[in-house]
């Protein structure tokens, strides 16, 4: 624990480096010298745009609901990137078109970077890297689905013996040169995917980092005794990622941007400590947060039930904030995550079909919930459906079909839960 002299020394220091990140708009972040090879820039004619505001877009598009393609593009071993790593098949356009025939209306594409980078200064993204991520935007436009990309498991959080990320706020909130060096690295993907996809229409929109925290998923005793070491981060993180889109120029000077608090935390996007970045576009910014409540029955399976009048009131509590502060002033919000595992019982039938029927209920009411305050609710589908691991699978990633009769009613459940 660091002694509160140096703490407030640190601090001041922080504030310094944070306020010059902040202090004005594109090209806030120096870069001081020009690359070894200029950007890649994929091979589309330029795109029309729609000028609409992100709220209006939203509201016209009629984007209710959405679909992750998680453990693909984001799976990884021994931190190098690779589409099939955690057991997925590579994505395909059978997934796609399954996904929009479903009912889903925009799809989440997390993508970790890491393995594909090349060292300082330049920290350039391997052309073949860079080209496979288009290819799967452009399977995901082709069936007629909006499309969010980001950073993903690049964000490094030191837990369970794991760190293969580089973009450690852990380490950025402790040393000032460890931050300087990550936040340039951070800089420079943004400048190179942004100048990538430039010629893009706003149907493609961009999401700075995942669930970024020291570890402790919110609750570490760091974090809770100076969380403003960490939330300034973010928020500069979010400033120089919004700085850097709108420089690379093309139509990203429009492109809608989704913007995450610590940790992706509910709580966190609702604080006073989150900021949105100034923006020299108008009206291009997405809030965005993760719901995973109780994660002891969504993400960890360890509780079988769900759904007394306290649980249902629980999401509304969480869900109801988000519209006087951002919905009313029109500023749209995603759930970018969100769901409950299949829980398996195999010794216990009857625990096994309580547990079904409360994923189903669970399932369909953050999804109303969502809609209810004007919400953007986006599953979190790995393709899991068996083993120790956290169930989420819905469809059949070779096929684009539900992976049985039961993902088949629980996909139909959430989707008509926001229509």
């Amino acid at each position: 624990m660091t002694t509160t002299k140096t703490f407030f020394a640190t601090l001041a220091v922080f504030s310094l480096l944070l306020a010059a990140c902040s202090s004005s708009r594109a090209g806030s972040f120096s870069l001081d010298h020009t690359p070894a090879v200029p950007y890649i820039v994929r091979d589309v004619l330029q795109e029309t745009v729609s000028g609409k505001s992100a709220f209006n877009y939203f509201k016209d598009e009629r984007i209710l609901i959405g679909w992750n393609l998680g453990n693909t593009l984001d799976s990884y071993n021994d931190g190098i990137a690779g589409e099939t790593s955690w057991g997925n098949p590579s994505a395909n356009q059978e997934i796609m078109n399954g996904v929009k025939a479903a009912g889903f209306d925009i799809i989440r594409i997390p993508v970790t970077w890491m393995g594909s980078i090349g060292a300082a200064p330049d920290h350039l993204i391997s052309a073949q890297r860079i080209r496979r991520v288009g290819d799967v935007v452009d399977m995901a436009h082709n069936a007629g689905l909006k499309v969010i990309i980001n950073l993903h498991h690049d964000g490094s959080t030191p837990e369970y013996g794991r760190d293969h990320g580089w973009l450690s706020i852990y380490k950025s909130s402790k040393n000032q040169s460890d931050y300087q060096k990550i936040t340039l690295q951070f800089a420079r993907l943004w400048d190179q995917i942004a100048a990538y996809f430039k010629n893009y229409g706003d149907w493609l929109m961009f999401e700075p980092m995942n669930e970024i925290h020291d570890g402790g998923w919110g609750w570490s005793d760091e974090f809770k005794m100076f969380p403003a070491k960490q939330t300034d981060i973010i928020n500069s993180w979010n400033q120089i990622f919004t700085d850097r889109v709108r420089a690379a120029g093309g139509n990203n000077t429009e492109r809608y941007l989704l913007i995450p608090a610590y940790c992706t935390i509910p709580r966190q996007t609702l604080a006073e400590t989150f900021a949105l970045p100034q923006d020299s576009a108008e009206n291009k910014l997405v809030v965005k947060f993760h719901y995973y409540d109780p994660h002891e029955f969504s993400i960890q399976g360890t509780r079988t039930a769900w759904g007394t009048q306290m649980d249902r009131q629980k999401v509304v509590e969480d869900f109801a904030p988000f519209k006087p502060r951002y919905i009313d002033n029109n500023i749209p919000v995603v759930i970018g995550e969100s769901g409950a595992v299949m829980q398996l019982y195999p010794n216990d039938p009857a625990r096994e079909a309580l547990a079904r029927q409360n994923r189903f209920d669970y399932t369909s009411h953050v999804f109303a919930t969502a809609h209810r305050y004007g919400l953007v609710p986006i599953y979190w589908d790995n393709g899991s459906v068996r083993g120790t691991g956290e169930k989420f699978g819905l469809f059949d990633r070779r096929t684009g079909q539900p992976n049985s009769p039961e993902s088949r009613a629980l996909i139909t459940a959430m989707v008509n839960a926001v229509r």
